[in-house]
């Protein structure tokens, strides 16, 4: 089986093997590439198959040479020692056929392997067999494509009324917990990502506020989640400022802006699974003050962190932002507003308001919820 592929200088190359050594050859046109593929592969099939290696030692051998950070590599090697090399690394590259994989998918769902979790450990085994392919040649084609990934339902995305943020934000006040409220006014009304609002220390914040940095289990990293490009500014609105004020002198205003508090580091991920989504054991117990608490207590016991960013946007949207502002705010591109926020987003700009007033009706209104949703 003959391979070919473009090369940086837009001619294209042709590999194969013959009499088991590795051959290549360069033409300047496609349809002459194709050409030479078919008279190639006419003499037989020049795949290796003696010695292929199993799926765990080439595995190991592609995760060595991934180029990809050190979280993403760690996630990688999740996904494979849950879902992937327990059933199938034992066996040889050649040994993954369509079938064996479709049975590997069933046998994995049957056992409970949750559909968006497994297809993402299948996106992983592809890229994998991919390599085997090419420059591997181990294999002739990649046997993952024939395999759908599992469906599923995907959450859509939800947003809230500034009267639910208000709601939240008064749970923890009740809780004399002003780092929490201040934290949900942060995600809910500038729409940061948690990890980049766990980095922010004090400096960061003037008339805007500098996202400069993310926070990547408790280790402070350059950049945003997306990468160095969405380093940016966002707007405060007025109040909101107001609430960092006086978390400041509540908290001496050095550092971080949400520092642990036994030791002022980091929050690390299981910091924030607490708060997120646990209630804290101990001393705490009869009083838990995380964030699912506070959603289950004003009866929305599905909501996330996350969807506070949401509910930012969708405020935004409101106030007659653009889709490229939103975007800059967000810290993603234009597109993804686009697709995103699309139906939320005003294109009579003359109606253009701001998010301070939606804050300000929901503060005189709190602590009743709004049933209408923006």
């Amino acid at each position: 089986m003959a391979s070919i592929h473009r090369t940086k200088h837009s001619t294209w190359e042709i590999k194969w093997r013959e009499n088991g050594k590795p051959k290549s050859t360069t033409v300047k046109e496609k349809n002459e590439a194709l050409a030479l593929k078919l008279k190639i592969e006419s003499r037989g099939s020049h795949v290796r198959t003696k010695d292929a290696p199993t799926l765990r030692e080439f595995a190991k051998e592609w995760m060595a040479k991934k180029n990809v950070t050190k979280e993403t590599k760690e996630r990688y090697a999740e996904q494979l020692k849950t879902h992937v090399l327990p059933f199938l690394g034992h066996l040889s590259l050649t040994e993954l056929k369509p079938q064996r994989l479709d049975e590997w998918q069933t046998k994995r769902l049957s056992e409970g392997a949750g559909p968006a979790v497994l297809g993402k450990a299948q996106a992983v085994l592809k890229q994998i067999l991919d390599k085997a392919v090419l420059p591997g040649e181990y294999i002739e084609t990649n046997p993952m494509l024939s395999i759908e990934r599992p469906g599923y339902e995907k959450r859509s995305h939800r947003w809230l009324t500034a009267g639910d943020v208000e709601a939240l934000r008064l749970w923890f006040i009740d809780r004399e917990d002003l780092g929490s409220a201040t934290l949900i006014s942060i995600l809910g009304y500038v729409g940061i990502r948690p990890e980049d609002a766990l980095a922010r220390i004090w400096p960061d914040f003037d008339a805007k506020l500098s996202v400069t940095t993310k926070n990547v289990n408790g280790v402070i990293k350059p950049g945003s989640k997306t990468g160095m490009a969405y380093i940016r500014r966002v707007e405060v609105p007025e109040i909101v400022a107001q609430d960092f004020e006086e978390w400041r002198l509540a908290s001496n205003g050095r550092g971080l802006m949400f520092p642990r508090k036994s030791d002022k580091q980091p929050w690390t991920k299981s910091d924030y699974d607490n708060w997120r989504s646990r209630h804290p054991k101990g001393k705490d117990k009869k009083r838990p003050r995380c964030f699912k608490a506070a959603a289950e207590a004003i009866d929305m016991p599905t909501l996330r962190p996350y969807d506070l960013r949401h509910t930012a946007a969708s405020l935004m949207a409101a106030a007659g932002w653009t889709a490229v502002e939103i975007a800059a705010q967000l810290g993603h591109s234009p597109a993804e507003s686009q697709k995103t926020y699309q139906h939320l987003i005003h294109t009579d700009r003359r109606d253009r308001g701001s998010i301070d007033d939606y804050i300000r009706e929901a503060r005189g209104l709190a602590p009743e919820r709004t049933a209408e949703r923006v």
